[in-house]
């Protein structure tokens, strides 16, 4: 009784309280949520890329910030550093159907740091992207901070996407190592080629790298000593990467490392973006040599933070730094043969070890063959995530370097790599804004994939834990512009029938007036190596989906044939898929009967200054909406009346109020729900 009156008279001072409502919404076009799939098929083809999935209508002018380029959400561990000098760079894209028509100004605010900055945007046309750079600063590690850009743009239709927040922080980590797994042959022309380029970049980061080269049997005759010594496990790291031709190169277990290796930026890349970024854990190894037959190796690891997985595996293996011969040997032309790979030191599974912080020390004893040199001969140990394939670290012994070449980094003709199939080739943040804006009609959701990936709320179901979706640089799509694209990498992915699935947050309040786009290009790679893509939507939260897209091989292909790796660098090899939703969505709110009463998140949340709440009623009844404040406070009353069956929407505008959390509820005579919504300014 006591809290009826309290929150009696709390409805009361509610009164002097000024709210813009929106007005109820269920004359207006149903709004649903909708998931999609994006279902792929491996035929171990060419590479697929998706971009800009977008639902709703885009307005003649909306600039929004889209990505911060090079300061990742939540932490950054750095390599044995305490603080890191950071150049701060963000995506400003116009995702308006217009041009903007006058250059504006992009700022920054780290406000812990009391940094402030700005950039000047140019003049952007529709769907155009421009990196704005700010003012450098040095970040120590250890201390949270929160990055806000925003814009000032009076005359720009959305509000919501003119602001992106991120919290961020650097902590000082081990310097990493980078563990270079080639697979190669003797008897392979295009190792010859290539291994010279490699060979040459190992030894001048030798200090940095820890490399093994697997010799494989293939391709024929693929008789090759090295193989043949240890050939059991070399077929499991083989499997492990579905490795299937030579030469094939992975940095620290993710990494490709596409060929020619002569090109500079196919090494050059992937090892920059592994050695500049701290570890978790640190890995010292040490040989001594008791006997002469005989090599001890101590190895030492560190823990200076946790990690969760459940699936770290510790892998050491014996490697001789150079095989030499009087003479070249097989087909691929070489007598010196660098970082051999020569026996492994722990099973073909690895040793389990747990992620907890501090040390943990493991012996490893072995024969030194006679065949060996053990003036060559040092170990590397790696910890490495086999729910992922990703290498936390890694670190070897020394040893004596012998490498004399003197070859430089030049744009040759080389081979094609050689396969153990009758097939050849040569291997060269959901930013998710709700549309709310004064008219109540137009709504947009778009993903362009240029932040963290997966965005926040999507998510990626991988299978065998090795390819799949992931984002890529310097490929972009053309409906928005920006940097980055999702690519499937069929082209490496030997692993046919593997069926992986690209799952989108929930995208909310489309209707069946707006229209599902997206990009996507593809090149068929052979008839017979036939890669798909599908594309499902769901309108009843992921419980059922309806089929949108269904293409494979050369009705899915947006580009001419090739046999090297595809990389859609023209817009002409792009296409736009379009799908007007209603087809999924009816327009009529009282056509789908819901079978429970249900409350909605309301979306956006955190909101500024509008939000959009949902509601379903499964029979007539009489519905009330209302918002509280955080002290049982009425602030509004959205719905008082009887509804019939149906699904509703209601939008609610709180400019007059201040940030902070509210509550809103749904009552009826046999139903009571009430659910938390966050207003920021």
């Amino acid at each position: 009784m006591k809290k009826f009156l309290l929150y009696f008279a709390l409805v009361i001072a509610a009164a002097f309280y000024s709210v813009h409502l929106f007005s109820d919404t269920d004359s207006a076009a149903v709004r649903k949520g909708i998931i999609l799939q994006f279902i792929t098929y491996n035929g171990f083809g060419n590479n697929l890329y998706i971009d800009n999935v977008i639902t709703g209508n885009r307005k003649n002018f909306d600039i929004a910030i889209t990505s911060v380029n090079n300061i990742d959400k939540d932490t950054t561990f750095l390599p044995g550093t305490s603080e890191k000098l950071i150049k701060p760079s963000v995506t400003v894209t116009n995702i308006g159907l217009t041009p903007s028509s006058v250059k504006f100004a992009v700022f920054a605010e780290i406000p812990v740091f009391g940094y402030t900055a700005n950039d000047s945007v140019p003049v952007l046309n529709a769907g155009q992207s421009y990196t704005a750079e700010f003012d450098s600063l040095i970040i120590p590690a250890g201390q949270k901070f929160r990055l806000t850009v925003f814009l000032n743009l009076p005359s720009d239709s959305n509000k919501v996407n003119d602001t992106l927040i991120q919290n961020s922080i650097f902590l000082t980590g081990a310097p990493s190592n980078v563990l270079l797994e080639e697979f190669t042959s003797s008897t392979s022309p295009s190792c010859g080629m290539n291994n010279i380029y490699l060979d040459t970049f190992i030894t001048h980061n030798f200090g940095s790298i820890c490399p093994i080269k697997y010799h494989v049997g293939f391709p024929p005759p693929g008789i090759d000593s090295m193989y043949i010594q240890d050939s059991d496990y070399v077929n499991i790291r083989r499997n492990y990467y579905y490795a299937n031709t030579v030469p094939l190169a992975v940095m620290s277990g993710t990494k490709r490392v596409l060929v020619p290796y002569y090109v500079d930026s196919n090494l050059v890349d992937p090892y920059n973006s592994i050695f500049e970024r701290g570890s978790v854990v640190s890995i010292n190894v040490a040989n001594v040599q008791p006997s002469p037959d005989t090599i001890v190796s101590t190895v030492t690891i560190e823990f200076l933070y946790p990690s969760h997985s459940t699936k770290l595996r510790l892998r050491a293996a014996a490697v001789e730094r150079l095989v030499s011969y009087a003479e070249p040997i097989g087909a691929s032309g070489e007598k010196n043969f660098y970082d051999v790979y020569r026996k492994s030191l722990t099973d073909t599974s690895g040793i389990l070890i747990n992620g907890n912080t501090g040390t943990q020390e493991f012996v490893f004893r072995y024969y030194i063959n006679p065949a060996w040199a053990d003036s060559m001969l040092y170990t590397v140990a790696f910890i490495q995530d086999d729910n992922s394939r990703h290498v936390l670290n890694c670190g070897k012994s020394a040893m004596t370097p012998v490498f004399n070449k003197n070859v430089s980094f030049r744009k040759n003709p080389v081979s094609k790599p050689d396969s153990d199939k009758p097939r050849q080739r040569q291997v060269n943040n959901f930013l998710k804004y709700s549309r709310l804006i004064e008219d109540t009609v137009s709504y947009l959701n778009f993903e362009n994939f240029e932040g963290p990936f997966p965005p926040a709320g999507w998510a990626v179901t991988n299978p065998d834990g090795f390819y799949s979706f992931e984002k890529v640089e310097a490929v972009n799509g053309v409906t928005l512009g920006g940097n980055s694209s999702v690519i499937m990498p069929f082209y490496w992915y030997n692993n046919a029938g593997q069926r992986d699935t690209l799952l989108s947050v929930m995208l909310d309040s489309v209707s069946s007036f707006d229209t599902l786009t997206f990009d996507y290009a593809y090149a068929v790679y052979l008839s017979n190596f036939v890669d798909s893509l599908i594309v499902n939507i769901s309108v009843d939260g992921g419980q059922n989906y309806t089929n949108v897209f269904k293409k494979g091989g050369f009705e899915l292909a947006t580009a001419q044939s090739t046999t090297l790796p595809f990389i859609p660098y023209s817009t002409t090899q792009w296409k736009t898929f379009r799908y007007p939703m209603s087809i999924v969505i009816p327009d009529n709110p009282n056509t789908v009967i819901p079978g429970n009463f249900e409350l909605m998140q309301n979306y956006p949340n955190p909101f500024n200054p509008a939000t959009k709440i949902s509601y379903a009623v499964p029979h007539e009844s009489f519905v009330t909406i209302k918002i509280y404040d955080m002290l049982g406070r009425e602030i509004a009353q959205l719905v008082n009346e009887y509804k019939h069956a149906g699904t509703y929407s209601v939008e609610f505008s709180a400019k007059n109020l201040s940030s902070g959390v509210y509550f809103y509820s749904l009552k009826s005579e046999d139903f009571y729900s009430v659910k938390k919504m966050v207003v920021i300014k």
